[in-house]
């Protein structure tokens, strides 16, 4: 009854872990029992008090309380004995594997490692129930799984892996030659996760042109085909100017031995200022996509844009593939494209004066000047050099007197256009008033109180103009 039964027990096991498979298998082990070297109640047997030693064999013996576990003690005393019977196996890491060869790359082995042991001893097959003992108090139970066929059992499995892995990386290659990125990714992937219980050894897998190690040969097609995909711009560095207004594009081209590659995602980033912007696209039939560039902030004058293929879009089975860690250090295509902003110039038509007479002293033109300078924009003195005219017109006038103090007020018109006329911005001063001891000294007044509002709002609202 051992010789059929134990299988039955065994296929309980192939179908989850471990210790879960054991509460199914309970039903099965109590039919085995009265079959099994049952001895209840009678003369204790000698692997109970003198563990056997058998080379041959793995050998798990544990025993469970009824008291503490009443109807469930034989099962559980059956869940320690194949736990500890499943300690004894041991997985080696070899020197030439994926895992090992790798695992300096950041991955952590030991991780690997305890991952791999816990699939091989949560498959377990072939073991059989040796022995049952119960006295008044407990219950034991004896398991031992024959070395010999549990090797035979591993090497039978891997073989069926190493078939269904081998199909995935045919497909892949076949598809790295067509050109089909997605789907190249895709099937060394697969080959990789369907190894994943072998990843400590040396997968050797027959190919027409010789014999590989299977997933070493899987992580080196997707190192190989991110190395030959190309991102190129028809531009190695990007200019913006004023005329433009500061908004740009670029294309991107990404191809694989010259070939377009479409569909390809693609993610971008710059800075705008102070603030980072990031975007995203595909490329399409013709492998190109178009980089749009805009919104950078006042006074910008460089940045960086930055592409790259976006690798978890073109391959969505990453994110949850238990061969991940194997691509967190995988280099993608990328390049950088230095930008730079050129600053907008302007040419300025100012005519300041008091009580309509014109003034020799220009203090609004000069701190217009001054700011815009501090934020980058250059004035010029030749009208065709300019990208912008700025026009203004200021004077002051006679408001009224007494106690000694007497009062001017100043008013301001300032327009900014390009140099095809088109109007980008328009501010008025209005009754900016000076206040002091004599007329001349009133109108002055005023003039100083009316540079102090242009370094302020004024010329915030006059840069960010120029921005938009």
């Amino acid at each position: 009854m051992i010789g059929s039964d134990k299988n039955s027990i065994a296929m309980v096991f192939r179908t989850g872990n471990l210790f879960g498979s054991l509460a199914g298998c309970l039903m099965l082990a109590l039919v085995l029992g009265g079959c099994a070297g049952s001895n209840q109640w009678g003369e204790t047997p000698e692997w109970i008090n003198e563990r056997p030693r058998l080379s041959s064999d793995y050998i798990g013996i544990a025993s469970a309380s009824k008291a503490q576990f009443d109807a469930d003690a034989f099962g559980t005393a059956q869940q320690r004995a194949l736990a500890e019977l499943a300690g004894q196996i041991r997985v080696k890491i070899e020197s030439s594997s994926i895992l090992h060869t790798t695992q300096f790359q950041g991955i952590t082995g030991q991780s690997f490692e305890e991952r791999i042991k816990s699939a091989a001893t949560e498959d377990l097959e072939g073991y059989e129930l040796v022995g049952r003992y119960e006295n008044e108090t407990e219950i034991w139970a004896y398991y031992r799984l024959n070395k010999a066929t549990y090797q035979r059992i591993l090497e039978e499995r891997k073989a069926a892996d190493l078939a269904i892995a081998g199909g995935h990386f045919e497909s892949a290659l076949s598809s790295h030659k067509q050109g089909n990125i997605a789907m190249a990714i895709d099937g060394y992937i697969r080959c990789l996760e369907d190894l994943e219980n072998h990843w400590g050894e040396i997968n050797l897998w027959q190919t027409s042109k010789g014999e590989i190690a299977l997933d070493r040969a899987a992580l080196d097609g997707i190192s190989r085909m991110m190395s030959d995909i190309h991102l190129q711009t028809e531009k190695n560095q990007l200019a913006l100017s004023f005329a433009g207004r500061y908004r740009g594009a670029i294309i991107c081209k990404a191809t694989l031995d010259d070939r377009h590659l479409s569909n390809i995602p693609v993610i971008w980033r710059y800075s705008r200022g102070t603030l980072p912007k990031s975007d995203r696209g595909q490329t399409n039939p013709a492998g190109e996509v178009t980089i749009g560039l805009s919104e950078f902030e006042p006074g910008t004058l460089h940045s960086e844009l930055n592409i790259a293929l976006d690798l978890d879009q073109l391959a969505p089975r990453i994110e949850s593939s238990p061969a991940r860690d194997f691509l967190t250090h995988l280099p993608v295509p990328a390049l950088s494209i230095p930008i730079a902003l050129t600053p907008p110039t302007i040419y300025f038509n100012t005519t300041e004066k008091t009580r309509g007479t014109k003034r020799e002293q220009r203090l609004l033109r000069d701190a217009i000047a001054e700011g815009l300078s501090d934020q980058g924009v250059a004035w010029v003195e030749s009208k065709k050099d300019a990208d912008l005219i700025l026009a203004l017109d200021s004077d002051t006038r006679n408001g009224g007197s007494g106690s000694g103090f007497f009062t001017a007020f100043l008013n301001a018109s300032v327009v900014l256009k390009a140099q095809d006329g088109t109007p980008i911005l328009q501010q008025n001063l209005s009754d900016i008033k000076g206040v002091h001891n004599s007329w001349e000294t009133a109108h002055a007044e005023a003039y100083r109180k009316a540079t102090l509002e242009i370094k302020g709002r004024f010329l915030r609202q006059l840069v960010n103009a120029l921005y938009q």
